[in-house]
């Protein structure tokens, strides 16, 4: 009986020194393969990360080519600019209306009297214009009235006598007595009659209302009265008015504070009338110098 358990026993430890020998040769093994296997991947990925390198230069090297023909196409325009518009717009009365207070739009004057337009006037119709009911209708009585005078109309009304006082040069009491009540600033001289009106619009708020209480109305104004219009804005404002511009058909610049979108407005200005600019509403980048059309 001992010896046979003396043999299991001998037998037992025989097959667990194999399968311990076995299992340390696979490991052995295992290690060997893994040990290929990443050597296999850290060679892939170094050449990855070359091949990354020199696409990274590749794109490097275009980024400073591109970036200095902008420099280049920039310091270009800066030097023909002053030529392009030169004496484009001699003789011509124009009057600036800033439909809200979001964008300073100060630098269009000298850039129209840089072609030699007249800048009459700048008038900004203040935030607060057409939400100040009862200021409004205080100054709108004092030279209008107050005949079919209502909460729902005094806003338009209002602006509809604005819009009239600068383009016939007339009169100037209803801007006297806005600016007075703090709801618009008017700086320029009023009692001249204008060729031509440059409205420049674009809310940091979408406010759809706003549009139709003050840039329609300016617009409808202009149209009434024979007077053409082109309306402007930065091109990077937060909510733009090109796309209702160009809904009201007049002309539009929609990147007035670059240099090729000033030169567009002054040559929507000399005949060219369109929609310019850089915006998908935008037909083409400036007018066709080559193109004059008589409104």
């Amino acid at each position: 009986m001992t010896n046979i358990k003396y043999y299991v026993l001998t037998v037992v430890s025989i097959f667990l020194a194999l399968a311990i020998g076995i299992y340390i040769g696979f490991m052995f093994d295992a290690q060997d393969i893994l040990m290929s296997q990443k050597e296999d991947i850290v060679t892939q990925l170094e050449e990855r990360f070359d091949y990354l390198e020199e696409e990274n230069k590749t794109v490097r090297d275009e980024i400073a080519k591109v970036t200095q023909e902008n420099e280049q196409i920039k310091e270009f325009n800066r030097a023909i600019y002053g030529d392009v518009i030169k004496d484009k717009l001699n003789g011509v009365k124009i009057a600036i209306i800033e439909t809200s207070e979001d964008y300073i739009y100060k630098g269009i004057g000298q850039i129209l009297e840089s072609a030699g337009a007249e800048v009459t006037s700048i008038t900004t119709i203040k935030n607060n214009f057409d939400s100040n009911l009862e200021l409004l209708k205080d100054a709108y009585e004092k030279v209008a009235g107050t005949e079919n005078l209502d909460n729902n109309n005094i806003a338009k009304l209002a602006v509809d006598i604005v819009a009239q006082e600068i383009i016939n040069g007339e009169d100037s009491r209803a801007i006297e007595a806005f600016k007075l009540e703090g709801l618009i600033d008017a700086t320029g001289k009023y009692l001249i009659a204008v060729d031509y009106i440059v409205i420049a619009g674009g809310r940091k708020e979408k406010d759809d209302t706003r549009f139709d209480v003050i840039d329609k109305r300016i617009i409808d104004a202009c149209k009434k009265s024979n007077i053409p219009i082109v309306g402007v804005e930065k091109e990077n404002v937060q909510f733009s008015y090109i796309d209702k511009y160009k809904d009201n058909r007049i002309s539009s610049v929609d990147n007035v504070d670059t240099i090729m979108g000033r030169v567009a407005l002054v040559l929507a200005i000399d005949g060219r009338p369109g929609n310019y600019g850089v915006k998908p509403s935008a037909e083409s980048l400036v007018p066709n110098l080559g193109t004059i059309i008589i409104e």
